[in-house]
């Protein structure tokens, strides 16, 4: 491998790993480490396409109004994707982040799991618009499975931080099993960098009916285990990195203190 493959291969990790809504940083910061546009549009293409993909970025369907997100579950071949909900198959530019060549997918729509998916895809769509303030939700047929991908991102680089939710549920309509997995990525970088990265896995048996209330309902208590856990690192964890008592293991008398000060000033005043 030459010095600038091995210079793009070592790089382009960081990109996998960048925090989201900072991939175009961390790739602008790749440039000025590679110093080879040429080469690092040739080989980087296909990371951009799985870091794409494991964001869920979301992306406007060519020639629809409608959207769709971008993952492993819904992708027909390299570089094109299909959105069930308009039966289309367009072509994506990871680098560019442009849809286009939009084309009848029909054939492409799996019969035996199409009514589960299309009323997945109604009831998740009314609870993501109810619960995440910029929530998106694609719901795909995959390898006989029903997998809905939800992803709501908060960006606010002003403010020094980013945030982002992703779930990804499996749904088997044969065996009647819901596997989810939950994941929750925030940076914050106001003088320092500080990450949370936290992921909760689920299964269970679940009627197929049930499956968009069997995902709030985990979902909300993953929500509301991340709450509990920022009061008790409040409440316990960061009280305990503090000192009970100054290093002379003796409490200041703040008033008594306040009076010297008072005194004094007084003393200053009568002297003038």
């Amino acid at each position: 491998m030459s010095t600038t493959d091995d210079r793009i291969a070592k790089a382009a990790g960081f990109l996998l790993h960048s925090p989201p809504g900072e991939v175009d940083d961390v790739f602008n910061d790749i440039r000025g480490i590679v110093n080879d546009d040429d080469a690092l549009q040739q080989h980087i293409g296909p990371v951009l396409a799985e870091s794409n993909m494991q964001q869920f970025l979301a992306v406007e369907v060519p020639e629809q109004r409608s959207s769709v997100l971008i993952t492993p579950y819904n992708q027909v071949e390299e570089g094109r994707y299909l959105d069930p909900n308009t039966r289309t198959v367009f072509r994506f530019d990871h680098l560019r982040r442009e849809a286009s060549d939009a084309q009848d997918g029909s054939d492409l729509v799996v019969a035996e799991t199409e009514e589960l998916r299309a009323a997945l895809q109604k009831s998740l769509s009314s609870y993501v618009a109810s619960h995440y303030s910029s929530g998106t939700v694609s719901v795909f047929s995959h390898e006989g499975s029903v997998v809905s991908c939800i992803v709501s991102n908060r960006f606010s680089p002003n403010n020094y931080w980013n945030g982002s939710w992703r779930s990804v549920w499996s749904f088997n309509p044969e065996s009647g099993q819901l596997n989810g997995s939950t994941k929750v990525r925030v940076h914050y970088f106001e003088e320092g960098n500080v990450q949370l990265d936290t992921q909760s896995d689920f299964a269970a048996d679940v009627e197929a009916g049930r499956v968009k209330d069997a995902i709030a309902k985990f979902e909300g208590e993953f929500q509301q285990g991340i709450n509990d856990g920022y009061v008790m690192l409040a409440e316990r964890t960061f009280r305990g990195l503090r000192r009970t008592l100054p290093v002379t293991r003796n409490k200041i008398d703040w008033e008594k203190i306040a009076n010297y000060k008072i005194g004094g000033e007084l003393a200053n005043a009568d002297n003038n």
